[in-house]
């Protein structure tokens, strides 16, 4: 890769909704916990301009094919992408604490 290109990066509607679920359960306790989950998000999707493949794989028993690299949002949100060619697709926020639950239920939906 040319040190000087950068990704592509994408944000999926399904994403951008879980973010919103996110921040809406936060904002009952804290605005500013709230607007502080949006404004890390944008520094983490910012960073995956450079080098998304630094990120780990992620290892997860619904997923088989090894498909997605994680991303942390904060202590208990996991960013979930894909790097294709130049182009970095944000497919999923989930709660790490209760990832396996998460996935099983936006995969079906």
């Amino acid at each position: 890769m040319d040190e000087n290109q950068k990704y592509k990066v994408l944000v999926s509607s399904k994403a951008r909704d879980m973010l919103f679920e996110h921040a809406t359960f936060l904002a009952q306790a804290s605005m500013n916990a709230a607007f502080e989950l949006f404004d890390q998000f944008e520094e983490r999707v910012a960073s995956l301009e450079l080098m998304p493949e630094r990120c780990p794989l992620y290892e997860n028993p619904y997923i088989h094919n090894r498909m997605y690299r994680k991303l942390a949002l904060n202590n208990y949100l996991l960013i979930l992408f894909q790097v294709r060619g130049y182009i970095v697709n944000i497919e999923l926020v989930v709660d790490a604490r209760a990832e396996n639950q998460n996935l099983a239920n936006h995969a079906s939906s």
